[in-house]
């Protein structure tokens, strides 16, 4: 019998979860005897390609190149389960969808006004 296949990916995040899930170091080798870890860049270089039985999602959508490999994913994957508040409920990064970047900019950093231009944003690139 083939042990089921389990793909871990990762989105817009700080990489907590998937470091979590390392944590986890007794409970990951029990669950490794029952389940073949396919992908988990953050814990091997190796790589079997799909179709995966289980894919954990971390981190958020935020870019359009993240909803294809998200729509990728789900794809090539039996079970799709998000872990974190990123990937549930978009985290820290979905802020940016409920008020302008610069406003929470001129939050941090009380010497720029609203509505002034970040220095990334000057020079062409994103925050």
């Amino acid at each position: 019998m083939t042990r089921p296949t389990l793909a871990v990916w990762k989105f817009s995040s700080c990489d907590g979860c998937q470091l979590s899930l390392l944590d986890c170091e007794d409970e990951l080798l029990a669950i490794a005897e029952g389940l073949r870890i396919a992908y988990f860049p953050e814990a091997t270089s190796g790589e079997v390609e799909g179709p995966y039985d289980v894919s954990l999602v971390e981190g958020s959508v935020t870019t359009p190149h993240d909803l294809e490999r998200i729509q990728e994913v789900r794809a090539q994957s039996g079970l799709l389960v998000t872990i974190g508040a990123c990937a549930t409920a978009g985290g820290i990064q979905a802020l940016r969808n409920f008020a302008s970047v610069d406003e929470f900019l001129s939050l941090v950093d009380k010497r720029r006004p609203p509505g002034q231009t970040s220095p990334c944003r000057a020079a062409g690139g994103t925050l």
